[in-house]
């Protein structure tokens, strides 16, 4: 009798015990109100009117006079409203002109692949090889026209020279860069 007894106890036990850890596990896959808070939704509008993304994109082209020009970026998006225009995140541009080699650089930009043109805002940074420096806080590349220039104030530097002006331009043609409105000239005596 005890021995019928001590089976019948220890098989009550063990149903107990797998019917307390199905409680506890259907208990814990209730999904919480607090855990659902912080996840992001596909359906939310920047989500949606995202076609493409992009991680360190390579656009390569050639301009009107067949010459290479190349942009790169950290990432780009393609949003569905333009399917022409790329969104940039840390954009650089380069572009080789008959004498020179062009480089930009900033913090924002966006690419237009048919009108192939390359706006860059903040901290745009514009150099060339033969150490011609320009800072401002937007310019464009114009592939096509192969022109460089922007709108806003802007300082070009070289060999201890400054100038500062509200806006420039660089064309295709050899040693000539045409800075307007009110410019300022420091020259440096060597």
């Amino acid at each position: 009798m005890e021995y019928s007894f001590i089976i019948k106890s220890v098989k009550y036990s063990f149903l107990l015990v797998s019917i307390i850890m199905f409680s506890v596990l259907a208990f814990k896959t209730i999904p919480n109100k607090q855990e659902n808070e912080n996840v992001i939704s596909f359906e939310s509008e920047t989500f949606s009117s995202a076609s493409q993304i992009l991680s360190k994109p390579l656009f390569v082209g050639l301009d009107k006079k067949r010459k290479p020009f190349k942009i790169t970026a950290l990432k780009a998006t393609r949003l569905n409203s333009n399917q022409e225009e790329f969104n940039l995140e840390s954009p650089k541009g380069e572009i080789e002109t008959d004498s020179e080699k062009f480089f930009m650089k900033g913090n924002f930009g966006v690419y237009n692949s048919k009108n192939q043109v390359l706006r860059v805002e903040g901290d745009v940074n514009l150099t060339n090889m033969s150490s011609i420096q320009f800072l401002t806080s937007e310019a464009f590349f114009d592939f096509r026209k192969q022109i460089l220039f922007g709108d806003q104030n802007v300082t070009g530097k070289k060999d201890g020279s400054v100038i500062t002006a509200e806006g420039f331009k660089i064309f295709n043609k050899k040693n000539k860069i045409i800075f307007s409105g009110k410019s300022k000239l420091i020259l440096n005596k060597k």
